[in-house]
Protein backbone atom coordinates (compact mmCIF):
# COMPACT_ATOMS: atom_id res chain seq x y z
CA UNK A 1 0.00 0.00 0.00
CA UNK A 2 2.87 2.41 1.15
CA UNK A 3 4.88 1.33 -2.41
CA UNK A 4 1.51 1.99 -4.47
CA UNK A 5 0.62 5.70 -2.74
CA UNK A 6 4.60 6.66 -3.45
CA UNK A 7 4.81 5.73 -6.74
CA UNK A 8 1.28 7.75 -7.42
CA UNK A 9 3.07 10.49 -5.60
CA UNK A 10 5.84 10.73 -7.29
CA UNK A 11 4.28 9.93 -10.83
CA UNK A 12 2.18 12.86 -10.20
CA UNK A 13 5.30 15.20 -9.25
CA UNK A 14 6.90 13.41 -12.54
CA UNK A 15 3.99 14.93 -14.49
CA UNK A 16 4.20 18.35 -13.03
CA UNK A 17 8.05 18.40 -13.86
CA UNK A 18 7.11 17.04 -17.63
CA UNK A 19 4.57 20.40 -17.73
CA UNK A 20 7.15 22.66 -16.70
CA UNK A 21 9.84 21.25 -19.08
CA UNK A 22 7.04 21.33 -21.79
CA UNK A 23 5.95 24.48 -21.11
CA UNK A 24 9.48 26.27 -21.19
CA UNK A 25 9.94 24.36 -24.26
CA UNK A 26 7.32 26.22 -26.26
CA UNK A 27 6.79 29.32 -24.86
CA UNK A 28 10.41 30.34 -23.39
CA UNK A 29 14.19 31.20 -25.51
CA UNK A 30 15.13 28.13 -23.15
CA UNK A 31 13.15 25.89 -25.04
CA UNK A 32 16.40 24.82 -26.89
CA UNK A 33 17.70 23.31 -24.02
CA UNK A 34 14.42 22.10 -22.23
CA UNK A 35 13.72 20.09 -25.33
CA UNK A 36 16.82 17.79 -24.52
CA UNK A 37 15.50 17.60 -20.75
CA UNK A 38 11.72 16.39 -21.52
CA UNK A 39 12.62 12.40 -21.63
CA UNK A 40 14.59 12.56 -18.49
CA UNK A 41 11.33 12.88 -16.11
CA UNK A 42 10.27 9.52 -17.60
CA UNK A 43 13.44 7.91 -17.52
CA UNK A 44 13.93 8.47 -13.50
CA UNK A 45 10.19 7.14 -13.11
CA UNK A 46 10.86 4.41 -15.12
CA UNK A 47 13.73 3.45 -13.41
CA UNK A 48 12.10 3.15 -10.15
CA UNK A 49 8.70 1.83 -10.93
CA UNK A 50 7.53 -0.87 -13.08
CA UNK A 51 6.59 -0.87 -16.75
CA UNK A 52 2.98 -0.58 -16.29
CA UNK A 53 2.77 2.64 -14.20
CA UNK A 54 5.34 3.72 -16.25
CA UNK A 55 3.58 3.84 -19.40
CA UNK A 56 0.29 5.16 -17.02
CA UNK A 57 2.53 8.43 -16.28
CA UNK A 58 3.16 9.32 -19.69
CA UNK A 59 -0.39 8.93 -20.97
CA UNK A 60 -1.44 11.20 -18.23
CA UNK A 61 1.18 13.95 -18.81
CA UNK A 62 0.35 13.47 -22.57
CA UNK A 63 -3.24 14.29 -22.09
CA UNK A 64 -2.30 17.19 -19.90
CA UNK A 65 0.20 18.49 -22.13
CA UNK A 66 -3.08 19.50 -24.66
CA UNK A 67 -4.04 22.48 -21.88
CA UNK A 68 -0.16 24.23 -22.49
CA UNK A 69 0.08 23.12 -26.18
CA UNK A 70 -2.66 22.42 -28.12
CA UNK A 71 -2.55 18.91 -30.17
CA UNK A 72 0.45 18.60 -31.60
CA UNK A 73 2.54 19.11 -27.91
CA UNK A 74 1.27 14.61 -27.68
CA UNK A 75 3.69 14.07 -29.72
CA UNK A 76 7.04 15.71 -28.04
CA UNK A 77 5.23 14.03 -24.96
CA UNK A 78 4.65 10.30 -26.46
CA UNK A 79 8.58 10.62 -28.37
CA UNK A 80 9.64 11.93 -24.76
CA UNK A 81 8.36 9.37 -22.74
CA UNK A 82 8.76 6.49 -25.27
CA UNK A 83 12.55 7.42 -25.08
CA UNK A 84 12.29 7.55 -21.60
CA UNK A 85 10.62 4.86 -20.41
CA UNK A 86 12.81 2.65 -22.67
CA UNK A 87 15.82 3.60 -21.07
CA UNK A 88 14.43 4.09 -17.44
CA UNK A 89 13.33 0.18 -18.12
CA UNK A 90 16.90 -0.70 -19.18
CA UNK A 91 18.43 0.74 -16.14
CA UNK A 92 16.04 -0.69 -13.73
CA UNK A 93 17.42 -4.11 -15.29
CA UNK A 94 20.82 -3.52 -15.05
CA UNK A 95 22.02 -3.25 -18.53
CA UNK A 96 25.52 -1.43 -19.17
CA UNK A 97 25.19 1.58 -19.88
CA UNK A 98 26.04 1.24 -23.45
CA UNK A 99 22.67 -1.24 -23.90
CA UNK A 100 21.00 1.72 -22.57
CA UNK A 101 22.32 4.33 -25.21
CA UNK A 102 21.75 1.62 -27.78
CA UNK A 103 18.40 0.98 -26.68
CA UNK A 104 17.12 4.34 -26.66
CA UNK A 105 18.77 5.11 -29.95
CA UNK A 106 16.96 2.62 -31.29
CA UNK A 107 13.23 3.78 -29.80
CA UNK A 108 13.80 7.73 -31.14
CA UNK A 109 14.87 6.10 -34.56
CA UNK A 110 11.72 4.00 -34.60
CA UNK A 111 9.06 6.82 -33.46
CA UNK A 112 10.74 9.65 -35.28
CA UNK A 113 10.32 6.77 -39.16
CA UNK A 114 6.94 6.18 -37.85
CA UNK A 115 6.25 10.19 -37.30
CA UNK A 116 7.20 10.68 -41.14
CA UNK A 117 5.16 7.90 -42.50
CA UNK A 118 1.95 8.95 -40.78
CA UNK A 119 2.82 12.51 -41.62
CA UNK A 120 3.34 11.70 -45.46
CA UNK A 121 0.66 8.81 -45.98
CA UNK A 122 -1.82 9.71 -43.46
CA UNK A 123 -2.08 13.47 -42.97
CA UNK A 124 -0.55 13.71 -46.38
CA UNK A 125 2.31 16.24 -45.54
CA UNK A 126 5.76 15.57 -46.38
CA UNK A 127 8.06 17.22 -43.49
CA UNK A 128 11.26 17.21 -45.43
CA UNK A 129 9.55 19.17 -47.97
CA UNK A 130 8.32 21.54 -45.63
CA UNK A 131 11.48 21.97 -43.59
CA UNK A 132 13.38 22.72 -47.47
CA UNK A 133 10.63 25.41 -48.10
CA UNK A 134 11.35 27.40 -44.75
CA UNK A 135 15.48 27.06 -45.37
CA UNK A 136 14.50 28.69 -48.57
CA UNK A 137 12.63 30.87 -47.19
CA UNK A 138 14.89 31.98 -44.85
CA UNK A 139 17.84 32.19 -47.09
CA UNK A 140 15.76 34.22 -49.16
CA UNK A 141 14.94 36.42 -46.85
CA UNK A 142 18.51 37.38 -45.39
CA UNK A 143 19.37 37.54 -48.95
CA UNK A 144 17.49 40.47 -49.46
CA UNK A 145 18.69 42.27 -46.05
CA UNK A 146 21.89 41.59 -46.93
CA UNK A 147 21.28 43.47 -50.33
CA UNK A 148 19.62 46.59 -49.02
CA UNK A 149 23.21 47.16 -47.06
CA UNK A 150 25.61 46.02 -49.60
CA UNK A 151 25.39 43.12 -52.69
CA UNK A 152 24.88 39.77 -51.23
CA UNK A 153 27.16 36.99 -52.32
CA UNK A 154 25.81 34.91 -54.94
CA UNK A 155 28.38 31.80 -54.30
CA UNK A 156 27.50 31.43 -50.62
CA UNK A 157 23.60 32.04 -51.64
CA UNK A 158 23.78 28.77 -54.28
CA UNK A 159 25.86 27.19 -52.18
CA UNK A 160 23.67 27.56 -49.41
CA UNK A 161 20.42 26.33 -51.81
CA UNK A 162 22.65 23.84 -52.90
CA UNK A 163 22.73 22.64 -49.17
CA UNK A 164 19.13 22.70 -48.29
CA UNK A 165 18.28 20.57 -51.67
CA UNK A 166 20.22 17.65 -49.91
CA UNK A 167 18.58 17.52 -46.99
CA UNK A 168 16.10 15.07 -48.98
CA UNK A 169 18.92 12.68 -49.90
CA UNK A 170 20.76 12.67 -46.03
CA UNK A 171 17.46 12.19 -44.29
CA UNK A 172 18.55 8.91 -42.70
CA UNK A 173 22.33 10.02 -41.14
CA UNK A 174 20.32 13.46 -39.69
CA UNK A 175 17.63 10.68 -38.26
CA UNK A 176 19.96 8.42 -37.20
CA UNK A 177 22.20 10.86 -36.08
CA UNK A 178 19.50 12.16 -33.77
CA UNK A 179 18.25 9.63 -32.20
CA UNK A 180 21.43 9.00 -31.11
CA UNK A 181 22.17 12.87 -29.78
CA UNK A 182 18.61 12.57 -28.10
CA UNK A 183 19.91 9.20 -26.23
CA UNK A 184 23.23 10.19 -25.35
CA UNK A 185 22.16 13.64 -23.67
CA UNK A 186 19.29 12.13 -22.31
CA UNK A 187 21.85 9.19 -20.74
CA UNK A 188 23.62 12.41 -19.00
CA UNK A 189 20.98 14.13 -17.47
CA UNK A 190 19.10 11.42 -16.02
CA UNK A 191 22.25 9.37 -15.05
CA UNK A 192 23.45 12.90 -12.56
CA UNK A 193 19.66 13.10 -11.54
CA UNK A 194 19.27 9.17 -10.15
CA UNK A 195 22.88 9.44 -8.84
CA UNK A 196 21.40 12.05 -6.14
CA UNK A 197 17.80 9.83 -5.82
CA UNK A 198 20.48 7.13 -4.86
CA UNK A 199 19.68 4.75 -7.58
CA UNK A 200 22.91 3.06 -9.52
CA UNK A 201 22.95 3.75 -12.83
CA UNK A 202 25.60 2.12 -15.08
CA UNK A 203 28.43 4.71 -16.87
CA UNK A 204 30.47 5.24 -20.21
CA UNK A 205 33.87 4.08 -19.15
CA UNK A 206 36.20 7.42 -19.40
CA UNK A 207 36.48 8.95 -22.79
CA UNK A 208 40.19 8.14 -23.09
CA UNK A 209 39.59 4.10 -23.03
CA UNK A 210 36.73 4.56 -25.92
CA UNK A 211 37.71 2.00 -29.11
CA UNK A 212 36.26 1.21 -31.92
CA UNK A 213 36.55 -2.19 -33.23
CA UNK A 214 39.42 -2.29 -36.26
CA UNK A 215 36.93 -3.14 -38.99
CA UNK A 216 34.87 0.36 -38.54
CA UNK A 217 38.94 1.70 -39.75
CA UNK A 218 38.29 -0.89 -42.78
CA UNK A 219 34.91 0.35 -43.47
CA UNK A 220 35.94 4.27 -43.48
CA UNK A 221 38.73 3.35 -46.02
CA UNK A 222 36.12 1.44 -48.05
CA UNK A 223 33.79 4.13 -48.32
CA UNK A 224 36.58 6.80 -48.68
CA UNK A 225 37.82 4.86 -51.75
CA UNK A 226 33.99 5.36 -53.08
CA UNK A 227 33.51 8.94 -52.40
CA UNK A 228 36.25 9.17 -55.04
CA UNK A 229 34.92 6.68 -57.50
CA UNK A 230 31.51 8.21 -57.39
CA UNK A 231 32.79 11.79 -57.39
CA UNK A 232 34.56 10.70 -60.72
CA UNK A 233 31.86 8.54 -62.30
CA UNK A 234 28.56 9.91 -60.89
CA UNK A 235 25.47 7.95 -59.78
CA UNK A 236 22.71 8.78 -58.05
CA UNK A 237 21.87 5.70 -55.92
CA UNK A 238 25.65 5.34 -54.99
CA UNK A 239 26.05 9.10 -54.12
CA UNK A 240 22.70 9.42 -51.74
CA UNK A 241 23.64 5.77 -50.09
CA UNK A 242 27.61 7.58 -49.43
CA UNK A 243 25.99 11.12 -48.62
CA UNK A 244 24.32 9.17 -45.35
CA UNK A 245 26.97 6.42 -43.99
CA UNK A 246 30.00 8.63 -44.91
CA UNK A 247 29.67 11.23 -42.65
CA UNK A 248 28.50 8.82 -39.86
CA UNK A 249 32.10 7.18 -40.08
CA UNK A 250 33.89 10.58 -40.41
CA UNK A 251 32.31 11.18 -36.88
CA UNK A 252 33.05 7.86 -35.52
CA UNK A 253 36.67 8.56 -36.13
CA UNK A 254 37.13 11.76 -34.73
CA UNK A 255 35.78 10.37 -31.40
CA UNK A 256 38.28 8.04 -32.16
CA UNK A 257 41.14 10.32 -32.74
CA UNK A 258 39.83 12.67 -29.84
CA UNK A 259 40.01 9.61 -27.78
CA UNK A 260 43.44 8.91 -28.57
CA UNK A 261 44.56 12.74 -27.77
CA UNK A 262 42.10 12.28 -24.16
CA UNK A 263 44.52 8.83 -23.68
CA UNK A 264 48.25 10.08 -24.85
CA UNK A 265 47.55 13.42 -22.64
CA UNK A 266 46.54 11.30 -19.62
CA UNK A 267 49.30 8.75 -19.91
CA UNK A 268 51.68 11.99 -20.21
CA UNK A 269 50.25 13.74 -17.02
CA UNK A 270 49.29 16.64 -18.92
CA UNK A 271 45.89 17.24 -17.76
CA UNK A 272 42.25 17.98 -19.75
CA UNK A 273 43.98 21.09 -20.87
CA UNK A 274 45.23 19.70 -24.61
CA UNK A 275 41.89 17.68 -24.79
CA UNK A 276 39.52 20.18 -24.00
CA UNK A 277 41.68 22.82 -26.36
CA UNK A 278 41.28 19.79 -29.17
CA UNK A 279 37.57 20.30 -29.08
CA UNK A 280 37.49 23.69 -29.28
CA UNK A 281 39.40 23.00 -32.56
CA UNK A 282 37.10 21.01 -33.99
CA UNK A 283 34.09 24.30 -34.11
CA UNK A 284 36.71 27.35 -34.97
CA UNK A 285 39.34 25.13 -36.93
CA UNK A 286 38.03 23.41 -40.00
CA UNK A 287 41.49 21.48 -40.79
CA UNK A 288 41.41 19.99 -37.31
CA UNK A 289 38.82 17.22 -38.08
CA UNK A 290 40.55 15.71 -40.76
CA UNK A 291 43.83 16.06 -38.41
CA UNK A 292 41.02 13.68 -35.86
CA UNK A 293 39.92 11.40 -38.53
CA UNK A 294 43.73 10.58 -39.45
CA UNK A 295 45.02 10.03 -36.09
CA UNK A 296 41.91 7.78 -35.37
CA UNK A 297 42.63 5.89 -38.36
CA UNK A 298 46.61 5.52 -37.21
CA UNK A 299 45.47 4.49 -33.68
CA UNK A 300 43.17 1.65 -35.02
CA UNK A 301 45.69 0.93 -37.50
CA UNK A 302 48.76 0.35 -35.64
CA UNK A 303 47.21 0.73 -32.01
CA UNK A 304 49.13 4.08 -31.09
CA UNK A 305 48.11 3.54 -27.70
CA UNK A 306 50.01 0.04 -26.86
CA UNK A 307 53.66 2.13 -28.51
CA UNK A 308 52.66 4.85 -26.19
CA UNK A 309 52.13 2.45 -22.68
CA UNK A 310 55.45 1.04 -23.95
CA UNK A 311 57.56 4.19 -23.97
Amino acid sequence: MQNNVRSMLEGALISGIFLVLMFTTIYTPLGIITAMALPVPFTIYAARNDLKKSMLVVAASGLLTIFIGALPSIFSALFAGLLGVVMGVLYRQGKSAFHVFVGGSLASLAFLLGSLVISYYVLNINPVTTIQEMMNQSIEMSRSIMEQIGPADEKQTAMLTDMVGMIGKMVPMLLILGSTQFALINHWFSRKVLQRLGTPVPSFPPFREWRWPRSIMYYYLVVLLGSIIVGAQGGDMWETLLLNIKPILDIMMMIQGLSFLFFFSHSKGWGKAIPITAIVLVFIFPPFPFILVLLGILDLGIDLRSKVSKK
